[in-house]
């Protein structure tokens, strides 16, 4: 029987599937590109047919990252002004990174920027500058209308900073959700993670208690 040819455009896709998640155990350095052609079933020439190099590749891998990054923003971005907006937007981030650890390409995005964390941090950094740049704006009017409402007391808090703390809660939650799970430390799991993550983050940028109750039992 005649062996099924592979159109090439999906055989790209199924490279550069396979490094995302070689890059996500090793990083930019400790991959190789032997362990890529096996992880994709096809020979270490066949990926240098598709990309002349590492680099390549791995540009490819992050053009990829960038439009999901992208897509991720206009489904989980603020979507209403004052602090019942800003709880939405939380919350959405933190159950998009919950569902994350069942999801094998998004698990393997967050294990890339642990990855990058533990070696040079290019990626990470790459990917925090890009983030911070593109939703600045957004990020500042949000916070500032929250807190005109009432809903943010205390002190005010760096908002890019107060952004990247929720995100590191949004990554180590999918990075831990993909052990085994004897292995995850929390002791919830499911919508209770979800709701107690979201309430600690909302109480972490100073959202009152009665507004943090008040967006609940609004989805309640």
């Amino acid at each position: 029987m005649a062996r099924t040819r592979i159109p090439g455009t999906e055989r790209r896709s199924q490279i550069v599937a396979a490094a995302r998640r070689v890059f996500s155990q090793y990083g930019y350095d400790g991959a190789k590109t032997l362990q890529i052609a096996r992880e994709a079933k096809v020979s270490e020439a066949l990926v240098y047919r598709h990309f002349p190099s590492k680099l390549a590749l791995y540009r490819a891998v992050l053009r990829q990252v960038f439009l999901e990054q992208d897509e991720r923003w206009r489904e989980q971005g603020i979507q209403a002004e004052g602090s019942l907006g800003l709880a939405e937007a939380i919350h959405a981030f933190i159950a998009a990174s919950v569902a994350d650890a069942s999801d094998p390409a998004r698990f393997d995005t967050h294990r890339m920027t642990l990855a990058s964390l533990a070696g040079d941090g290019s990626y990470a950094s790459l990917i925090y500058r890009r983030s911070q740049r593109r939703n600045a704006a957004s990020m500042e009017a949000a916070y500032a209308s929250a807190r005109e409402d009432g809903g943010l007391a205390g002190e005010p808090l760096d908002v890019p900073a107060a952004a990247m703390f929720i995100e590191h809660v949004g990554t180590m939650i999918a990075a831990i959700g993909g052990l085994p799970p004897a292995a995850r430390p929390y002791g919830v799991h499911g919508d209770d993670l979800v709701r107690q993550a979201t309430w600690f983050c909302l109480r972490g940028i100073g959202m009152t208690e009665d507004v943090i109750a008040k967006y609940f039992a609004s989805r309640d």
